[in-house]
């Protein structure tokens, strides 16, 4: 652990390779003869917006989220309500766990211009979607074919079309990693001043 901000930060892995990875052939996101969509995933799909989605956090912001700025009692009082509003099923398959029902996921804006990572909405979540939002930790921890093979399932996607997703996700983690993101949590956590 390291001292950066008066936040302690575990030092940050190299983006995760090899083991744990589904196996993955990154394209150029350029279909033949056509308009090159490395930019927008949407576009790379068959639906143009699919109900899950890869989200990778910047690495610079690993560890500064809402559930770190609350106290124990209050993470647990907002991610209970959450679930109930949920109908203690996921927002996005309507799935259930099998050993808790659902968890609670903090959607971000990305404001790329101004550097600021805004906090919109808490979601519940299975298990099974949870683990696809966090594809690089699922990756790291040997569980990336899990995830991968939910992600397809849920969007009906070729394997093609998750590998861009992923990729283009990965990509677009690698390009706000390099800065220093300023967050916002004023939509749930109102703000002094």
């Amino acid at each position: 652990m390291r001292e950066q901000g008066g936040l302690r930060r575990r030092a940050i892995p190299p983006r995760p390779e090899g083991r744990g990875l589904p196996r993955m052939r990154i394209m150029n996101g350029t279909p033949p003869g056509g308009k090159d969509n490395r930019r927008n995933p949407a576009a790379q799909s068959a639906q143009p917006h699919p109900r899950l989605t890869v989200e990778l956090i910047p690495a610079t912001t690993w560890y500064d989220n809402l559930r770190s700025r609350l106290t124990p009692e209050g993470w647990k009082k907002l991610r209970k309500e959450c679930y109930r509003k949920a109908g203690y099923r996921c927002e996005i398959c309507g799935g259930r766990g099998p050993d808790h029902p659902v968890e609670c996921h903090e959607i971000w804006h990305f404001d790329d211009d101004r550097a600021v990572q805004t906090l919109v909405r808490l979601i519940a979540l299975c298990p099974s979607c949870h683990l696809v939002k966090h594809f690089g930790f699922a990756s790291v921890s040997g569980r990336g074919e899990e995830a991968f093979a939910h992600l397809l399932r849920v969007n009906g996607w070729t394997q093609e079309q998750g590998e861009q997703h992923v990729a283009e996700a990965f990509r677009q983690w690698e390009t706000r990693s390099r800065r220093q993101w300023k967050l916002d949590i004023s939509a749930i956590i109102p703000q002094p001043g």
